[in-house]
């Protein structure tokens, strides 16, 4: 590359980039936002739907202590309604025997907000993740190795609708 190929692209970079990125902005998610309140404002007053397995217990729990940090909540202005699907598949199999003794568990979150004075859907949307388990030969660290990574898998999903319900008040 000559010297003036060189001249050109540092001009550009130097002209037109800081111009593109002018229209940008970041700013700390749970900072005060444009119309005066913090996330943290409004993610205690979030009233979650009653569980309807034990997976969904660990699912609000968690979820709960994420939106209002172990104290008590707000006065109820939303309400969150959930459903949790999950699919478990072998990932492993064992050389002699041919059964799986490795399994991978993936569980779905879609989850629906709503202002509770008007009955307005305001933000919906699906979270996944996914955990892993092994099987051994023992029957009780089986059943408990199972409920471990469905307790991991829950606790998963309520990170991620906390974050994403605090990156919808953060930006509305």
């Amino acid at each position: 590359m000559c010297w003036l190929e060189r001249g050109l692209v540092r001009a550009f970079l130097v002209l037109f980039v800081p111009l593109a990125l002018a229209g940008c902005q970041v700013r700390p998610l749970y900072s005060t936002g444009a119309s005066g309140s913090a996330p943290q404002a409004d993610l205690p007053a979030i009233s979650v739907q009653a569980p309807g397995s034990r997976m969904g217990q660990v699912y609000r729990n968690a979820l709960l202590y994420g939106l209002r940090g172990g104290g008590e909540g707000a006065e109820t202005r939303y309400s969150l309604s959930y459903r949790l699907t999950t699919h478990s598949q072998g990932i492993a199999v064992e050389r002699g025997t041919g059964t799986p003794n490795a399994y991978q568990i993936t569980g779905s979150a879609s989850f629906l907000l709503k202002n509770i004075t008007t009955d307005q859907s305001l933000f919906g949307t699906n979270v996944t993740a996914v955990d892993t388990y092994t099987r051994s030969s023992q029957s009780f660290a089986n059943i408990r190795a199972k409920r471990d990574a469905e307790d991991r898998l829950a606790q998963a999903l309520a990170q991620l609708t906390e974050a994403r319900l605090t990156a919808y008040f953060a930006t509305n």
